[in-house]
């Protein structure tokens, strides 16, 4: 069970920090543990492909593995776990009535953010209100809340297109249904 926890642990650090090469004494000073249990558990997440080993100089340097899909569904349960904890949905449907679809997407609904990654969020609702300020203070980062009404979603599916398709097949519905135009 101990080891379970130990590889989480380890694995959070290259969550949050998914670009980022990590030496093992560093790594260890920064999770507060033995650099032999941390040398464990990388050994475990490299043969799981979850983290990838490079040799530099004589140095052994680990990252995230950001081309193995496991790692990246890993961040985005993570994440989703974040938003469920905090409240972030039931938080924007008390605040603004009438949505019928909330959506993430962007760098977190593909795994992809770091820890300076802002939180890009749609609404589907026909109630205009700011609340992107109040929403980013609940959940301790930037939030690029973005409501639309039924209209101006199907209007977007045209004249947007880019930008609508990204949301449609990546994006995690986190309430309602998928905001798709026909």
């Amino acid at each position: 069970m101990y080891q379970k926890i130990t590889h989480l642990k380890v694995l959070s650090l290259f969550m949050d920090n998914p670009y980022e090469k990590h030496y093992l004494r560093e790594a260890a000073r920064r999770l507060k543990i033995s650099p032999m249990t941390l040398k464990r558990s990388l050994d475990f997440l490299v043969k799981n492909k979850l983290i990838a080993k490079e040799t530099s100089k004589n140095q052994i340097l680990y990252s995230a593995n950001m081309q193995n899909p496991a790692f990246r569904h890993i961040k985005i349960s993570r994440s989703l776990s974040m938003f469920m904890k905090k409240g972030a949905v039931e938080f924007i449907k008390e605040k603004i009535t009438g949505v019928s679809s909330i959506v993430l997407y962007g760098s977190y609904a593909k795994g992809e953010e770091t820890k300076d990654s802002d939180v890009d969020i749609i609404a589907i609702t026909p109630v205009k209100k700011k609340i992107s300020s109040d929403i980013s203070v609940l959940l301790g980062k930037d939030v690029n809340l973005s409501l639309f009404s039924p209209a101006e979603w199907s209007r977007q599916a045209k004249t947007n297109r880019a930008f609508y398709l990204d949301v449609i097949t990546e994006g995690i519905v986190l309430y309602g249904t998928r905001p798709v135009i026909e």
